[in-house]
């Protein structure tokens, strides 16, 4: 697996742990923000049951806090939504007439092979199937998806 797939795998892990030992987390909606030079802010909004809420929740902003990777800012946490930025999570390709931007793939498999090396992997299930994704390019341009449990790489031009 690149890297690119293991730091979207692993943003989606951190609002995994938010909920362990829980039962499930239903991702909502991802908006992935992309900025010019391929850092991407990624909000995740997901849902969590109020018993989730009142004793998973702070149990895992500690693990999150500790296990956040180099290249990952963490910019808030709630009950709801998580917010980091990942630096260089889009590959940018500059060409003499065009910059190009290539989204990384990832599938809901690739994010229960890195769940699976957690402890509490066997009491968290994750939901990607009703969420969808917006992805939003350093011209404004978006491209959505609804089907989280498998996203393709996308390519995007902007012509200079």
């Amino acid at each position: 697996m690149n890297t690119r797939v293991k730091i979207l795998t692993g943003t989606l892990l951190c609002m995994l742990l938010l909920l362990a030992p829980a039962g499930a987390i239903t991702v909502n909606h991802l908006d992935i923000t992309v900025a010019e030079n391929g850092d991407a802010l990624i909000t995740g909004d997901y849902s969590m049951n109020w018993i989730e809420q009142a004793v998973v929740y702070p149990a895992g902003v500690s693990i999150l806090a500790v296990n956040a990777p180099d290249n990952a800012v963490i910019h808030s946490i709630s009950p709801n939504q998580v917010r980091v930025t990942v630096q260089k999570l889009v590959q940018v390709r500059r060409t003499a007439d065009s910059t190009v931007y290539t989204t990384p793939a990832f599938s809901a498999s690739d994010a229960q092979k890195e769940l699976d090396q957690f402890w509490f992997a066997n009491m968290v299930s994750l939901d990607l199937t009703p969420g969808t994704l917006t992805l939003t390019f350093p011209d404004g341009a978006t491209v959505e998806d609804s089907d989280l449990s498998s996203v393709p790489s996308f390519v995007y031009t902007i012509a200079m």
